[in-house]
């Protein structure tokens, strides 16, 4: 059981930083630094805080919170007057706005890292 809890301790570490790596390059620069710091202060031992755990977990779930917020802050390519942005040709919506959003930074994160 403490290997399982580990290894999904681990894995959740991992998501959540490279998630922050895409939207720092998909042009959310204050969620995506929330998300790696939040990655690498969750790889310090657990021993060494001085917080209680309810009190991270709060943390953590603020730090969601302000992430989500952002995403859903993000203007959809065709909203506008004017969409001027490169892969706005390629945006097909899903029907439902967050997913959309997200997708779009996606979307500009893999424009960037395009040769």
């Amino acid at each position: 059981m403490d290997t399982l809890k580990k290894a999904a301790k681990w894995t959740g570490i991992v998501l959540i930083g490279l998630l922050g790596v895409v939207l720092l390059g998909g042009g959310k620069v204050t969620s995506g630094t929330l998300l790696v710091a939040t990655a690498f202060i969750a790889t310090l031992p657990v021993r060494r805080h001085r917080l209680p755990l309810w009190v991270r977990i709060a943390l953590i779930c603020a730090v969601f919170a302000l992430v989500t917020w952002n995403i859903s802050t993000t203007d959809l390519p065709g909203s506008g007057a004017m969409t001027c942005t490169e892969n706005s040709e390629t945006f097909a919506p899903t029907g439902v706005k967050f997913i959309d959003q997200f997708l779009h930074i996606v979307n500009g994160f893999i424009a960037q890292a395009a040769p």
